[in-house]
């Protein structure tokens, strides 16, 4: 399970979205929306972004991207980067579309309690343990017939034993298809990830998971930092979505549930884009 946020201290979403979909399109990507009534085409390489609403001076994007993008993605901005891969942390700082100093950087964006100091030595991992925190369980997996599955998806698992592949894929539920949004293939391409690199699964009481607590809470980033999770907002997303163009669109068990976890869905704004090689 991929967890990817950048963290912008802005108080405006439109212009950062308007220069992630211009940069994303300089880099041969075709932006579409994969929350209307049809299905989108697949793609060998997608980005899948959402960009929050302004909240206490900060903006929010949590998704979907390659590393290597980071430098061109984030542009002229300053931006924090944070993900977490099972226990690995990974924490960045970017402007004017280059690696600087997290201390530095966010010198002016310090809890009154925090020095530059403190910042530098946590992201060397220099600080004292944080009480462990209770962590939500993973969804369950939903699971969909392996060769139904689209082919860039299929891919993933090139390096799986076949048999082995199709009895995981067996064993999820076929709940993910009611949800006939558009999204089908998108939600099989995060369980066949979940399915195959279980060990990514963030772990916020492992040194990676405590090294972004304790940045985050130098920070002034708002205390919701860490949710929604893109899965989650995703869910709750082309639900919501659903229901404004429909609104008497039946619900199946648990999409009230999901809806209910990001009431204020719609306010985030969807950046998806893709690219054949």
């Amino acid at each position: 399970m991929f967890w990817n946020n950048l963290y912008f201290p802005c108080d405006h979403n439109q212009s950062l979205v308007e220069s992630l979909q211009a940069t994303l399109t300089e880099q041969g990507y075709t932006l579409y929306h994969p929350f209307g009534i049809m299905p989108g085409r697949a793609y060998a390489t997608t980005v899948r972004l959402f960009v929050s609403p302004p909240s206490e001076g900060w903006v929010r994007v949590n998704g979907e991207f390659d590393a290597a993008l980071l430098p061109t993605l984030v542009g002229e901005a300053l931006c924090l980067s944070v993900m977490l891969r099972g226990a690995q942390a990974t924490i960045a700082a970017y402007h004017h579309r280059v690696q600087v100093a997290v201390e530095s950087a966010f010198a002016d964006f310090l809890r009154d309690d925090c020095t530059p100091d403190d910042v530098r030595r946590i992201a060397a991992g220099e600080f004292d343990a944080l009480p462990p925190i209770e962590q939500a369980p993973q969804p369950q997996v939903m699971a969909v017939p392996f060769d139904a599955l689209p082919q860039n998806i299929q891919t993933l698992a090139s390096d799986v034993d076949a048999d082995k592949a199709q009895k995981m894929f067996e064993r999820i539920s076929g709940n993910l298809m009611n949800k006939a949004s558009g999204q089908q293939g998108d939600a099989a391409a995060d369980a066949a990830r979940k399915m195959l690199h279980q060990d990514d699964t963030p772990d916020w009481n492992s040194a990676g998971g405590q090294r972004i607590r304790a940045l985050m809470r130098c920070l002034t980033i708002p205390a919701d930092w860490r949710e929604p999770d893109f899965v989650t907002l995703r869910d709750a997303y082309q639900l919501h979505a659903r229901r404004q163009r429909k609104p008497d669109a039946r619900l199946y068990p648990g999409d009230a549930e999901a809806m209910a976890k990001v009431p204020n869905a719609l306010e985030y704004i969807p950046v998806y884009a893709g690219k054949d090689a």
